[in-house]
């Protein structure tokens, strides 16, 4: 239960309380003077009274009991079935104030009274549980019903008990002498517990400081304390009269009417307007809102007029309704020209049919948004010109549906430039390719010649010479100096012919031309092996190995370069080079145990000998992979098809 309230307005309470109770306790010392005036008409004054009261106390019923949908707090139940019982037994007891027809009149007071002293106690002990309860629990709709019910049964029980036998309760009032001394002391016990009640509404006020305890209903403590003391008041003036005339029961009623409306005010009254409140608040932040939204409207509308792409939006029979400057500028038209009108005007005729079927299927797919188009590298589609000619855009397209329509919104830009460019390149790049791809031919053409000429030419005047020299060292009248000097010229002359082999095979290998690559490959390997002190494992068959001349050589290049940067950069312990085969593709694999190529290194602009091993894979139409791991090795993997 939400309890609410202020320590000023319970320094205004008090205020008002202590006046009121200074005032009764006047009237109450002069009760000997004011006990003799009587009020004519009596009972149309209290009637009205009583009748003011049970109003009230019908409000704080509804309110406890309608307030809060299917599901209400364990207090808001007790104090809705408090008030419909108090109600009850109250217009009871104004019923039969003045006598009932079909009764002894001797009872007639005595009856009213009992029903009046089990309203009173009823409310009474109600404010004060209502103060003493500490924990709240949730209570189900059908369980209030059974309650309510219950409480109605009991009621009925309670008051046809009285009518029909009122003699089974204490006397509360005789014809001779008025109110028994049963009914005064039943009201001194109202009276402590009111007073208890208010002394615990302050208290709980001054502690908390105003603060709020979660809960279903909005309570005021401080109009609940102010109640409280004009209950224990009208108690104090309902215990002096004898006789249902005199003036003591008029203000009894009125201090009654002033505690009721203060329960009112502490119950029904802020939760009535609480809801007001609310919707002024709501309605004030839906206002803010709407100014909000207002200023973001034309933020967006600012956006789509100064974009430099173009925008459109087509509804779910692809009219357009919004497109932007840019993208009327775009397709050669007004902007006015192209609202309302079909999509269809700016697509070309040969894709109309294709479009408007792509665009529905991405509607039901429930994708938001995706790019336009199906082209892995340039996501592009064509547009068709006012003038009728066709131009690529580059466009996205996205989904949204606005009730129970689904709009579709493309951005896009005009790619002409953008195609004519990539065009170009892609020209330039296949020139280089094929550049490449002749200058590769040519320096092998070169190389084959030197390391023929070196090896036919330069490699037999060697060999001649060697000769001469080994005809001059038999001659005999020489002496031994002299044979020491033809000795070391002999050393010299084996040492170039030696180191001119190894440029002539380097240069290009005589066993990739008399033997094949496989036995190419098997001299690369063991010279590598030899002159690095690295292992080098080959794994290959000779029938896989049977290659044309341009495959042959792109491969044992790429094998050569791959040994080259492991001798130089790698420190490996184990290169391992895998050949397999079959009928589409002849695959390579080339794994080194060495330090790997670190992050970057591989894009470097002087990484001559990956891009030569790629161009070379490229012109054969092949795939060339590189994986390296910096501590891990660098693995290269070649695929290169295989033409029947």
């Amino acid at each position: 239960m939400k309890i609410s309230s202020t320590p000023i307005e319970l320094k205004r309470m008090g205020f008002a309380g202590l006046t009121l109770f200074l005032l009764s306790l006047y009237l109450w010392i002069q009760q000997a003077f004011y006990a003799h005036i009587t009020i004519n008409n009596a009972l149309a004054f209290h009637t009205a009274l009583e009748t003011a009261t049970l109003v009230i106390f019908v409000s704080v019923f509804i309110v406890c009991w309608n307030a809060f949908g299917d599901v209400r707090k364990r207090s808001s139940l007790i104090l809705a079935l408090a008030f419909f019982s108090a109600s009850i037994f109250g217009f009871l007891h104004a019923l039969s104030f003045q006598g009932m027809p079909g009764f002894p009149d001797a009872l007639d007071m005595h009856k009213s009274l009992s029903f009046w002293l089990l309203s009173r106690s009823i409310i009474s002990f109600t404010l004060l549980g209502l103060i003493l309860l500490s924990d709240d629990i949730d209570v189900s709709n059908t369980t209030s019903r059974l309650a309510a019910a219950l409480v109605l049964i009991a009621s009925a029980i309670v008051a046809a008990g009285i009518f029909r036998f009122p003699a089974l309760l204490p006397t509360t009032y005789l014809a001779q002498s008025g109110q028994t001394l049963f009914k005064i002391v039943c009201e001194m016990i109202l009276i402590a517990c009111n007073l208890l009640s208010a002394f615990l509404f302050y208290r709980q006020i001054t502690i908390s400081n105003g603060a709020k305890a979660e809960g279903h209903i909005k309570i005021k403590r401080s109009w609940l304390f102010f109640s409280c003391l004009m209950l224990a008041i009208s108690e104090i003036f309902f215990s002096l009269y004898r006789f249902s005339n005199e003036l003591f029961v008029l203000i009894g009623h009125s201090f009654q009417v002033l505690a009721a409306f203060a329960i009112y005010r502490g119950m029904v009254a802020i939760n009535i307007h609480a809801p007001y409140a609310i919707l002024k608040k709501t309605t004030q932040e839906l206002q803010v809102t709407a100014d909000e939204l207002l200023i973001n409207k034309k933020r967006l509308l600012g956006v789509i007029e100064t974009a430099i792409d173009g925008i459109l939006t087509i509804d779910e029979f692809h009219k357009i309704i919004l497109v932007n400057p840019s993208a009327a500028q775009i397709f050669g038209y007004q902007v006015e020209d192209l609202l309302g009108a079909s999509i269809d005007h700016i697509i070309p005729i040969r894709h109309r049919h294709v479009h408007t079927k792509h665009v529905n299927e991405f509607g039901e797919t429930g994708t938001t948004r995706r790019k336009m188009g199906s082209s892995f590298d340039d996501y592009y589609v064509t547009a068709l010109h006012a003038d009728g000619s066709e131009f690529p855009i580059e466009a996205s397209i996205s989904s949204l549906i606005e009730g129970e329509k689904r709009f579709f919104t493309v951005i896009f830009r005009d790619i002409s430039e953008r195609r004519i460019a990539k065009e170009k390149m892609a020209q330039y790049h296949t020139q280089l390719s094929q550049l490449s791809s002749a200058l590769q031919s040519i320096r092998e053409e070169e190389r084959k010649h030197i390391a023929r000429e070196l090896h036919d030419d330069l490699g037999q005047l060697l060999a001649a010479l060697r000769m001469d020299l080994s005809l001059l060292q038999r001659d005999i009248s020489m002496t031994d100096k002299s044979r020491l000097t033809l000795g070391s010229m002999d050393q010299l002359l084996l040492t170039s012919i030696n180191t001119l082999r190894r440029i002539a095979s380097d240069l290009r290998p005589r066993a990739l031309d008399e033997g094949g690559l496989f036995f190419a490959l098997q001299t690369l390997q063991k010279d590598f092996t030899q002159r690095h002190s690295v292992d080098c494992d080959l794994i290959a068959d000779e029938e896989q190995l049977i290659l044309d001349d341009e495959k042959s050589t792109a491969i044992f290049r790429i094998v050569q370069e791959s040994l080259t940067n492991v001798a130089r950069h790698a420190k490996a312990n184990h290169v391992h080079i895998r050949f397999e085969r079959n009928a589409d593709k002849l695959s390579l694999h080339i794994q080194d145990d060495g330090r790997g190529i670190e992050e970057g290194a591989m894009n470097k602009s002087r990484s001559f000998g990956l891009v030569g091993m790629r161009e070379r894979v490229k012109a054969l139409q092949g795939e060339f992979e590189v994986k390296s791991e910096v501590g891990k090795g660098t693995h290269i993997h070649i695929e290169v098809p295989m033409q029947s």
